[in-house]
């Protein structure tokens, strides 16, 4: 598993939060995603066998959240 941190600039409010942590449903290997609305952090945490960091990006662009990567443990 691997824990990746976004942030997205676009955060602003819970209706957010919830489209970032609901919108991920569908993608395989994620195994959770967390949203810090004051920092606008995005945590996802993923298996690399199944999905891939480029996969998590570009999913957050299409939830209308384009972030960059600031850590991948």
């Amino acid at each position: 598993m691997k824990n990746l941190e976004f942030v997205a600039k676009d955060i602003s409010c819970n209706h957010c939060k919830m489209t970032i942590e609901n919108g991920f449903g569908d993608v395989a290997g994620v195994s959770s995603v967390a949203v810090d609305i004051d920092s606008k952090k995005v945590s996802v945490v993923i298996d690399e066998a199944k999905t891939k960091v480029d996969e998590i990006n570009s999913q957050l662009e299409k939830l209308g959240y384009p972030a960059e990567l600031v850590s991948a443990q």
